[in-house]
């Protein structure tokens, strides 16, 4: 697997981020101080509303990937989204300490923690929905391999990258059989939600 930027975000106190649902359910996340990535920026908030999106459409989606999890709030939205399998993996020990602290904070039960795995890309098991909110090198280096452990008619939501990169991921997206679903933006920031293909063996 390519190696991944890492990026920091600096949380200068404990925060709670609510999510609006629907108009009966507002989800709460709480995440600890810290300096991994993912709380308010906008390819987060991006990320979320795509998530927000699929999971209303699509009731499916057994098992899920948070790649480059970073604080871990993507993961903790997918388990309280009720996705029964989450699976989290980030490169940057410190980042993984600090999503565990914040399983720690959001759920009282060990079982109901997102499972970290290493090189996910290299391991055959397929996954219903991948999300990746990543920016740099690491997206258009690995799009075959991420699509390759999408189920058929499964789901990826990419975000990290401004509108200027748009035609670029929609150009690898159909080279690997994903379709676009719906697309978000917020100013110049982009995130995209593709569905791949059923293949036909």
């Amino acid at each position: 697997m390519t190696t991944l930027d890492i990026y920091i975000e600096e949380r200068l106190k404990n925060e709670i981020v609510r999510i609006n649902i629907s108009n009966s359910k507002i989800i709460e996340i709480f995440l600890n101080q810290g300096s991994s990535f993912g709380s308010n920026h906008s390819t987060t908030l991006l990320s979320v509303e795509a998530l927000k999106f699929l999971c209303k459409k699509e009731n499916s989606i057994t098992n899920a990937l948070d790649l480059g999890s970073g604080s871990g709030i993507l993961s903790i939205l997918m388990r309280k989204l009720e996705i029964s399998k989450v699976y989290a993996c980030e490169i940057d020990e410190y980042a993984r300490n600090e999503s565990i602290l914040n399983f720690e904070s959001n759920f009282n039960n060990k079982i109901d923690y997102p499972r970290f795995i290493q090189d996910p890309l290299h391991k055959k098991y397929y996954y219903d929905l991948i999300i990746a909110n990543i920016s740099g090198s690491f997206l258009p280096n690995n799009f075959l391999e991420i699509s390759n452990i999408i189920t058929n008619n499964g789901y990826l939501i990419i975000s990290g990258f401004n509108s200027e990169k748009e035609q670029k991921y929609s150009i690898l997206a159909k080279e690997c059989n994903l379709l676009p679903v719906k697309t978000f933006k917020d100013s110049s920031w982009v995130s995209i939600i593709f569905k791949k293909n059923q293949i036909n063996t």
